[in-house]
């Protein structure tokens, strides 16, 4: 049966079942949609920093990290729409998946027709993830061509102080410690300690601030870092 395509998204499925991995990524694909699939949070969270799904179809119950716990640093990073899909169908699960900050809950099994019905509502709904670009006072990221630029110079970062930059722009004003940071953007399991990240900050400090007299990185001490006045 030949499936007609729709508005090309890019999705990513993060289970740790291998048949529900090939199984959505063969209907997603047929429908048009580049897929990436995930056998566990911390690859999923990695895929998440370097190829910015539209949406996230994500599991509970999963090795290494959970789908409830990986759900706050998702949400640090992105604000595309969240699916969790999961055995677990017990109301308390569903709330607890919510309150998290998912945007659906379906429970295994489940219907593919009802899944693509649900993610096609998803991604017809506007989404701040889906912007093209990242703003904060005279501060501008590009997040598909990677271009900063500050009071139109542009300024040139490396990979992992673009990533930075952009969880900090993600949410201007919030306070992000530096635990916080190193998880989100260099996970877990990296071999790196933890004090990358002040030195990471610096560098960025020294590219973005230093020339201007309005500082827009701040440190809040004994806390972590933000973008704000």
């Amino acid at each position: 049966m030949k499936v007609m395509p729709t508005d090309s998204a890019r999705i990513l499925v993060i289970d740790d079942e291998f048949e529900i991995r090939e199984m959505l990524d063969l209907n997603l694909r047929l429908r048009g949609h580049a897929v990436r699939t995930a056998a566990d949070g911390v690859e999923g969270l990695s895929l998440v920093r370097d190829w910015h799904p539209d949406v996230i179809i994500l599991d509970v119950v999963m090795p290494k990290v959970d789908g409830f716990t990986l759900l706050p640093a998702l949400r640090r990073l992105t604000e595309a729409p969240v699916i969790m899909l999961t055995a677990k169908g017990d109301v308390m699960d569903r709330v607890r998946g919510l309150e998290g900050g998912a945007d659906d809950y379906i429970a295994k099994p489940f219907e593919m027709a009802e899944l693509i019905a649900r993610l096609q509502t998803r991604l017809r709904r506007p989404s701040l993830d889906r912007r093209t670009q990242l703003s904060f006072d005279d501060l501008t990221m590009d997040l598909q061509t990677y271009i900063v630029t500050r009071a139109a110079q542009r300024i040139d970062l490396s990979a992992r102080e673009f990533t930075v930059l952009a969880t900090l722009m993600r949410h201007p004003g919030q306070v992000f410690t530096r635990d916080q940071l190193f998880s989100t953007v260099w996970g877990d399991n990296s071999d790196a300690e933890v004090g990358i990240v002040d030195r990471t900050i610096s560098n960025i400090r020294a590219k973005v601030d230093q020339t201007f007299d309005k500082k827009l990185i701040q440190t809040i001490r004994g806390v972590g870092y933000a973008v704000r006045e």
